[in-house]
């Protein structure tokens, strides 16, 4: 759904996650939505973006920076695992450096072409890619190297990741009044075969090493049990029918990976298993440092502290009453940041346990090119 500080210091902060001597992957190339962007959204529409105001950003960057959260996205603290700085979004027309990879990922963005949120779905992001490489080659070959864009070697050597698919649900449920059940059966598989597609795609232009992340427990999401108001409810707090749903995708989307890694044997295609992970912080809180769970951080009314008519950083009108959904005192102790994305401190054991290389289908070992290290 919906939008640098010293190395010392990234470094510091992404403790446990730290990554010593040299890594092979040069750069990252990330695709995907919200849970991704790092301020693409920002320069589509400026000003538009819940992301661009308070208290978005307050933990680690102390201000707003069109990232979802209240600090760092999985994406930020993988860049740092892998000895990278934060990524640029590709729109970022001032202060950017490609040396080390691109963010094309967009909040609002889909999977499927389609009229949602934001016109940046992954078949653009594929060819915004695709644009930007040739252009970068062209400079090369005319200038010769250049620090701020990625070398020709990177493009070859890079980690591809996709992040995305979240906002297709969305859109059957909210643009198209579908039920979860009405999603699995004409929706979800080809959303599955859009993203195998855009992978096919990617290794078409010399991607070799491509992640590919799944779909969080969206059934546990504040947006999603306040606003379908489900009736159906796990030992967790969590609708069994919208996670259901998120479950039968994600088993299309490793079969059709399975698929693609068959034919495409030159390439490592990995399915990220981001849903047991994320749905053990719900189960399992206190193991992770969690009290709260399906309650937002950031918001205002009822059990789950999210209204979708008055959201986070904004101000509105609920039943007579003029309120303003603010930031709780300790999001480092929830799970969800505004409802619908997950806090600093998520994000960052998320890609703590995204980086043991436990949840990586088939098995691959980052350590086999990076001096990954927990402390």
């Amino acid at each position: 759904m919906g939008f640098r500080q010293s190395w010392f210091l990234v470094v510091l902060a992404i403790l446990p996650i730290v990554c010593h001597g040299v890594c092979n992957y040069p750069a990252i190339f990330n695709f995907g939505d919200s849970t991704s962007d790092t301020g693409s959204i920002h320069y589509v529409f400026p000003y538009n973006e819940l992301a661009e105001s308070p208290p978005y950003g307050q933990t680690y960057f102390g201000k707003p920076v069109g990232r979802y959260s209240d600090g760092r996205l999985s994406v930020d603290f993988f860049a740092t695992a892998l000895g990278l700085p934060f990524l640029s979004p590709y729109l970022q027309s001032v202060g950017s450096n490609f040396g080390h990879g691109v963010n094309f990922a967009a909040a609002g963005a889909t999977v499927r072409e389609t009229s949602f949120i934001a016109p940046v779905s992954l078949t653009v992001q594929i060819n915004q890619f695709k644009i930007f490489k040739q252009k970068v080659l062209d400079s090369i070959n005319q200038h010769g190297p250049l620090d701020y864009l990625p070398s020709e070697e990177a493009f070859k050597s890079g980690v591809y990741v996709l992040e995305i698919g979240g906002n297709d649900f969305s859109f059957g449920y909210m643009n198209l009044n579908l039920t979860p059940a009405q999603v699995k059966q004409t929706m979800l598989p080809k959303v599955a075969r859009a993203v195998a597609g855009a992978v096919q795609a990617l290794y078409d232009e010399g991607a070799r090493t491509v992640l590919v992340k799944d779909v969080a427990p969206q059934g546990c999401g504040s947006f999603w049990l306040t606003y379908f108001y489900p009736s159906d409810f796990d030992q967790n707090g969590c609708s069994t029918s919208y996670n259901d749903a998120v479950l039968f995708y994600n088993r299309v989307l490793r079969t059709q990976l399975a698929k693609l890694r068959r034919k495409l044997s030159d390439a490592s295609i990995i399915y990220v298993n981001t849903y047991d992970i994320v749905y053990d912080f719900f189960s399992n809180p206190s193991k992770h440092g969690f009290q709260e769970t399906t309650k937002a951080c950031c918001g205002v009314g009822g059990n789950y502290n999210y209204d979708y008519a008055v959201q986070c950083g904004s101000s509105g009108t609920i039943k007579g009453q003029n309120v303003t959904a603010v930031a709780c005192a300790n999001p480092g102790a929830h799970v969800t940041w505004d409802g619908v994305h997950w806090t600093d401190e998520a994000n960052r054991l998320l890609t703590k346990q995204i980086l043991s290389g436990n949840y990586f289908e088939p098995s691959f070992s980052l350590a086999k090119f990076c001096d990954l290290q927990s402390v």
